[in-house]
């Protein structure tokens, strides 16, 4: 969930410039808050969403995502108020009390708009909290964003609530797994209703991680439910954000309990509604916001780059970071609008690799230390072509490493996409660098080029301490490529 006031969202073409990097995608509007999110078509906006829907008012018809900056009065206001805000979600959390919040037009308005500028699709979530006296889900609230968002012919999906594992301790309300699943039976009988969501996706239950208690309701959901959905949804977080450790972040043992709960959700899935896509709905490294001063460096890159290489060979295809711009340290976009560490990796996985996996063994290391990865490369990277591989690997170990292709690719060129911390903070820096050029924007509109360096045939592809990086395999006429 995007946790700012929305009109930041429009008012700063810098974090456009950023979202579209990552671009095709998917921007979730859920979270915690949104089971305490009540929709009012009647309610004025506020002062800041009417100036930002205004600028979007004032858009050319065969513009609409041209921009026109927020005033500059409005942006340092809302900056301003950014830090209490952030205290006040985080107060939330820690109290696990939370208030309701009233949305308007404006919001969804500004939302939407910056979903299609970043040309990444909507996904909605719907508030589940909201309940009839018989316990059944109270669909009203809904109707009014359906028939809002219908009027204004808004293309995005949806999903009802967020870990609902945990309703009873943020709510006090208890919803068992086959009353869930009945309640997305109703929200997709009522999304057919309307014309222009007949077909629309419908994703969930976004449960958290597979303990005992959340299988039992993921089952039972599934049985209930599961054949209505598209895609079925959870969680992960490697560990509490408030007694992480440094060491977390590099133990083999830590990533590959991972492995674990992948195989956990999939078996329930097998036995229950067998040929579903499992998506990861919601992720990152720890959960309470992320770990203070580890979550945004360099350092937090480890569980996220090892997250989505696992994902991918364990058949996890979608992976949603959590989150792209707001509250806590697990963000890839900080207050000031600068990218972190975490959102360099991301760019680079995003241009670089490709969604086919490869087998890809190794010798002469631990393999849980030096973890690797082979993917056909990005199909659509101007710059390489079909049968192209891309390697990418973290180092674990505290010396250098090098990884020896085989003797049937130890002629081909590789290019070298290394990402080291940059400054004297080490592995707990905000600052990257690639091949020795420190990432960051242009200006507010270009993002910097990702610039390889040419390896010579036969050399050793080398990771320094503790680093991490991609290698383009050119010319290697991979079968599974072409």
């Amino acid at each position: 969930m995007i946790q700012f006031p929305t009109c930041n969202l429009n008012s700063s073409l810098k974090l456009q410039t950023l979202a579209r990097g990552l671009s095709p995608g998917f921007l979730r509007f859920g979270g915690t808050k949104t089971d305490f999110l009540i929709f009012d078509p009647k309610k004025e906006p506020t002062l800041e969403e009417k100036i930002c829907s205004d600028l979007l008012a004032q858009q050319d018809a065969a513009d609409v995502c041209g921009f026109r900056p927020a005033p500059l009065d409005l942006i340092e206001h809302l900056e301003l108020q950014w830090p209490f805000q952030e205290l006040l979600i985080r107060g939330e959390l820690d109290k696990k009390k939370h208030k309701n919040t009233t949305i308007t037009k404006s919001t969804l308005d500004i939302l939407y708009n910056f979903a299609q500028c970043s040309e990444l699709h909507l996904i909605f979530g719907l508030n589940a909290l909201l309940r009839t006296r018989s316990s059944q889900w109270d669909s009203s609230n809904a109707r009014f964003v359906l028939d809002y968002c219908d009027s204004q012919k808004y293309n995005m999906s949806w999903e009802l609530g967020n870990e609902p594992n945990s309703f009873r301790l943020k709510s006090g309300i208890h919803i068992d797994g086959f009353q869930l699943g009945q309640d997305f039976i109703q929200l997709r009988h009522l999304l057919s209703n309307y014309s222009y969501y007949r077909n629309s996706k419908l994703y969930g239950p976004d449960v958290g991680r597979p303990r005992k208690q959340t299988q039992r309701l993921l089952r039972s959901f599934l049985k209930s439910g599961g054949k209505v959905i598209d895609s079925i949804t959870w969680h992960h977080y490697y560990v509490n954000g408030r007694s992480a450790t440094r060491e977390d972040f590099l133990s083999p043992d830590v990533l590959d309990t991972f492995i674990a709960d992948v195989q956990a959700v999939q078996q329930i899935v097998d036995a229950t509604v067998p040929g579903k896509k499992v998506w990861l709905g919601e992720t990152s490294s720890a959960y309470g916001g992320g770990a203070p001063r580890l979550s945004n460096t360099y350092l937090a890159g480890f569980m996220w780059l090892d997250k989505l290489g696992l994902s991918a060979k364990l058949g996890i295809d979608v992976v949603m970071r959590q989150v792209f711009f707001g509250a806590g340290t697990y963000h890839l976009v900080d207050a000031n609008f600068e990218p972190l560490p975490d959102y360099w990796l991301s760019l680079l996985y995003k241009k670089l690799v490709g969604t086919k996996v490869l087998d890809i063994s190794l010798t002469g290391e631990d393999h849980r230390r030096l973890r690797v990865y082979l993917h056909c490369t990005n199909e659509y990277h101007p710059k390489y072509r079909d049968g192209d591989v891309t390697l990418f690997a973290l180092n674990l170990y505290n010396s250098t490493k090098y990884l020896q292709l085989p003797s049937y690719l130890s002629k081909k060129t590789v290019d070298e996409y290394l990402l080291l911390p940059y400054g004297k903070e080490n592995i707990l820096s905000r600052s990257v660098q690639l091949n020795g050029h420190v990432l960051k924007m242009l200006d507010d509109e270009t993002l910097p080029t990702l610039r390889e360096k040419p390896l010579s045939p036969g050399t050793s592809l080398g990771l320094p301490a503790f680093s991490y990086g991609f290698f383009v395999i050119r010319n290697a006429k991979a079968i599974a490529c072409i």
